[in-house]
């Protein structure tokens, strides 16, 4: 299982970057998602069922991404998903935000990937740890980067 929590400051008030985590914005933070539809509930909610496809190289792939938290405060947000991505791999994602004054927002991105089969499982032990990084922090980049055009 590969596990993660990175946190970074950025220069954006809370509800501006948390604007970024609804489902209808997406694609601003994953560029790479084709779709993102809802099958179940309302989108921003927990327990919200959504089918989303995105292209890894030149395959698209589908799956069902579910909200399992939710929380909307002044001074605290929080999102986690979870999915299964090809059969191989049970993936969660969690985003807190925290408040740290009007201007300047905690984001705190934790989440997991763990193989569930003997193939997925082979694959996250031969994943490079490096490549891994590389992900997270661009992921977090793209937050930031995203935050400020608001």
């Amino acid at each position: 299982m590969a596990k993660w929590k990175k946190e970074i400051l950025i220069d954006a008030p809370i509800e501006q970057v948390w604007q970024l985590f609804m489902d209808r914005n997406v694609k601003r933070i994953m560029p790479k998602v084709e779709e993102h539809l809802l099958l179940e509930k309302e989108d921003d909610t927990l327990g919200a069922k959504h089918s989303q496809s995105y292209y890894a190289g030149s395959q698209l792939e589908s799956y069902l991404v579910e909200t399992i938290a939710f929380d909307d405060t002044p001074e605290r947000k929080h999102k986690a998903v979870k999915f299964e991505m090809s059969g191989m791999f049970e993936v969660e994602y969690r985003y807190t935000l925290e408040k740290v004054d009007d201007n300047q927002t905690k984001f705190i991105y934790e989440g997991s990937n763990k193989g569930t089969n003997m193939t997925g499982k082979a694959m996250l032990l031969a994943g490079s740890k490096r490549k891994r990084e590389e992900t997270i922090h661009a992921f977090m980049e793209r937050v930031k980067t995203e935050a400020a055009k608001t």
